[in-house]
Order: structure tokens, then C-alpha cells, then sequence
């Protein structure tokens, strides 16, 4: 059985992400894991394309766009 664990969200970034965002990883099991990702005001992330990773995004604060693409349909997200 695995523990549980518990962390406090990080002051700076772990690493950076091929979009250019930052990252704070926060935890990770055999079958998963959980980041938090960071844009700055004005920053504009790359697009990538995953080939075995599946993501959920959750918008903390702040306002932008968001484009998604899953084979042949596109949708864009806007706040």
C-alpha cells in the first residue's frame, strides 16, 4: 500500500516544459501524475502534440485562450 503524501506548491519552477511554460511537479504515482503549469502575463506557449501522455487542464486565475486539437477537430477555449 502506498503512503499518502502531501506537498506544498513550490516558490519557483522544478522545470520548464517544451511549450515553455514552467512547472512545479508536485506528485507522481505508477500510473500518473500532477504538475502545476505556469504562463506569465503576455507568454504564449508553444504547441506540441503528445503521443502518450493525455492531460486535464485546470485554470486557476488569470485570462487567455486555449486551442486544442484532437485528430481532425479543433477547439478553442476563451476567457
Amino acid at each position: 500500500m502506498i503512503n499518502f503524501a502531501t506537498v506544498s506548491l513550490l516558490a519557483t519552477p522544478t522545470t520548464f516544459a517544451p511549450d515553455g511554460s514552467n512547472v512545479r511537479e508536485l506528485l507522481a504515482l505508477s500510473a500518473g501524475s500532477m504538475a502545476h503549469f505556469e504562463l506569465g502575463a503576455g507568454q504564449v506557449a508553444r504547441a506540441i502534440t503528445h503521443l502518450s501522455v493525455d492531460e486535464i487542464w485546470f485554470i486557476v486565475s488569470g485570462r487567455g485562450d486555449l486551442w486544442r486539437k484532437q485528430g481532425d477537430r479543433y477547439d478553442r477555449w476563451h476567457d
